[in-house]
């Protein structure tokens, strides 16, 4: 018994393919100044869902909001501290 397999020649690139990669640099969102940190914390299932249909209805990201209001927080405490 034997197996004859057929090769045939590599399909040779399409140059719009080549032009795309080279092109796209300027659509690829720039990297920020700094490295963001991840923050990872554990919510109660049925407050993740309130929260995820919160923001759905606002059309917004979860972590967008979450970022916005840690940074809301943390300029309110800043006003009312007394400067050191």
């Amino acid at each position: 018994m034997s197996k004859k397999i057929t090769m045939t020649a590599r399909p040779r690139a399409k140059p719009e393919i080549d032009k795309w990669v080279e092109t796209r640099g300027s659509a690829v969102a720039e990297k920020p100044a700094v490295k963001p940190k991840r923050l990872t914390i554990d919510i109660d299932p049925s407050l993740h869902r309130r929260l995820k249909m919160s923001c759905v209805n606002r059309d917004i990201q979860i972590a967008d909001l979450i970022r916005k209001l840690i940074q809301s927080e943390l300029d309110s405490q800043e006003q009312t501290m007394p400067d050191r």
